[in-house]
């Protein structure tokens, strides 16, 4: 039985989500700076709110490249899927 590469994709997506969900680098800890909504992570990069769908894809490109990183979201997804952290791949491409 063949699976499409649609299903393949949402499969893969829904599997980093999870992996994302359980990041220990993601978790609040005290002293840290409260999360931003997404309307600030927009406007972080330019973008104005409008009811249309969002490419979180290239929004987490936009953010990483507002870091000075030369890396992109497929970039972190890779090393996230590998069994890397977030804040592992944030100050690992800063280097």
């Amino acid at each position: 039985m063949n699976v499409s590469n649609q299903e393949q994709k949402r499969v893969r997506l829904k599997q980093f989500l999870k992996i994302l969900s359980e990041d220990p680098s993601l978790l609040k800890q005290d002293g840290q700076v409260e999360m931003r909504t997404l309307p600030e992570l927009l406007a972080a990069v330019g973008c104005r709110l409008r009811n249309e769908p969002i490419d979180m894809a290239e929004l987490v490109s936009q953010l990483l490249g507002k870091l000075g990183l030369q890396a992109c979201s497929s970039d972190m997804m890779e090393h996230v899927m590998n069994g890397g952290t977030v804040d592992d791949f944030i100050n690992t491409s800063k280097q």
